[in-house]
């Protein structure tokens, strides 16, 4: 399983970096564009926050395997290793619940906005909205993983 996360990794890594190296093109050529053509790209403006969301979910997915999101242990801290096993699973059962309202309400955006097409660019809104879903997914997969490693496995680092 560790080896299917470090792959995943690359990839979202990969994907992320490609956004943000798409962010930068667009936004520098219409920069170009503007000042040396006097003209610009109208769909630049769409493209570069479409790919900036992508960046951000993706982004969230890579902070939930790097386990960077943010947290307060003071509390946990207190407690022995035992309890501290129970309350980052009673933790961890909470961001499933956020993770499992924002997946059902993602899915329905996607559904609600894959009729509206963009007049810029000419694709469908629910190419942005599905990075939610991509999102939610993501962390709820991690989220379980992570509740199994405390379950099943001995001395396991929280």
């Amino acid at each position: 399983m560790k080896f299917f996360i470090n792959y995943l990794e690359k990839i979202i890594t990969f994907l992320a970096s490609i956004s943000i190296l798409g962010i930068v093109v667009v936004v520098f050529l219409n920069v170009v564009m503007r000042y040396i053509f006097n003209t610009g790209l109208t769909w630049s403006d769409e493209v570069s926050v479409n790919l900036f969301v992508w960046f951000i979910f993706l982004g969230g997915i890579l902070a939930a395997i790097e386990k960077m999101h943010l947290k307060v242990d003071i509390f946990t801290n207190l407690f022995n290793r035992k309890n501290q096993k129970i309350l980052t699973i009673i933790a961890n059962i909470f961001v499933l619940l956020a993770m499992g309202i924002l997946l059902v309400g993602g899915i329905a955006q996607v559904e609600v906005s894959n009729n509206n097409i963009s007049s810029a660019t000419g694709i469908p809104f629910s190419w942005i909205t599905v990075s939610m879903v991509v999102f939610a997914s993501g962390v709820i997969l991690l989220t379980i993983y992570e509740i199994m490693k405390i379950l099943f496995r001995k001395d396991e680092e929280i």
